[in-house]
């Protein structure tokens, strides 16, 4: 219960911090210019609007728990499950900033919530057989091979987007194994509260990966003044091969066939958005 809990709250504050930092940047307008006064200009303005305000606010709470959640749950089992927040992202995108949604991305929508059930389901069945990390695991390396949209352009919108990714998949990789290694969340009292968080943000790899996250922050927000919401954060979803193997070869994440068949189908809910954004 407490698991569903935390990817409930995860789901929600990130929908909700995406949903303010987009409004926020409809305001401010396109950004066209990585000038020195351009910059200023824009900075300016992240810290004076109160929609960037909330929504930071809003997204830091969802990294904390987002924190937790990799002390209890594996990151390629997390990371599906948030990718949730992309259909919500489309709902709310459609229902408060009345944005326009196309039928490509409500099929998008569906194909990652089918997805996430899968991802979901399997880890049920994962838990019912208590599977050891000693069992072999499917071969990933050709299957990653199904994540991959047919083709796409890289127009400025989509380089913009593969360097979020990157950066954003470099501190997911390193902030789960700096989390992994300090250990489980404990909230027994405040002093234990503040000392773990003390011990995350003190591990080198979770400091170079909140960096990682900064980069990913500032081009997530570039991104938002060229295109919607429901198009933006749908489109970041392509990390998931990346994360994939981090979480596989580097975290030594079993990855279950029915886990991986969910990744798969959410992997072409995305590989939609790029072929029709």
């Amino acid at each position: 219960m407490i698991n569903f809990l935390l990817i409930v709250f995860l789901i929600s504050t990130q929908v909700l911090g995406d949903i303010w930092l987009s409004r926020g940047m409809k305001v401010f307008g396109e950004i066209t210019s990585y000038h020195p006064e351009a910059l200023g200009q824009l900075v300016g303005y992240l810290f004076t609007s109160p929609w960037i305000g909330m929504g930071v606010v809003t997204l830091t709470i969802s990294m904390l728990i987002y924190l937790v959640s990799l002390t209890r749950l594996d990151m390629s089992f997390v990371l599906p499950m948030h990718a949730f927040s992309y259909v919500l992202n489309a709902l709310m995108a459609w229902l408060i900033l009345k944005e326009p949604v196309s039928l490509a991305r409500w099929l998008a929508a569906i194909f990652i919530s089918l997805g996430v059930f899968i991802v979901g389901w399997s880890k049920r069945i994962d838990d019912r057989k208590a599977q050891s990390p000693q069992e072999s695991d499917p071969n990933i390396k050709s299957s990653l091979l199904l994540l991959l949209p047919l083709s796409f352009s890289l127009p400025k919108m989509w380089l913009g987007v593969l360097v979020l990714v990157l950066a954003d998949c470099t501190a997911d990789i390193l902030v789960a194994r700096g989390v992994k290694k300090i250990g489980t969340f404990s909230a027994r009292s405040l002093t234990s509260i503040l000392r773990w968080l003390k011990s995350v943000f003190m591990n080198p790899g979770v400091l170079i990966g909140v960096a990682s996250y900064t980069v990913s922050f500032l081009m997530f927000i570039s991104l938002l003044s060229w295109a919607d919401i429901s198009l933006v954060r749908p489109a970041t979803g392509l990390g998931y091969i990346i994360n994939l193997c981090g979480a596989h070869f580097i975290l030594k994440e079993h990855i279950s066939p029915g886990r991986l068949a969910g990744i798969i189908v959410i992997g072409w809910g995305v590989g939609i958005i790029s072929l029709t954004g």
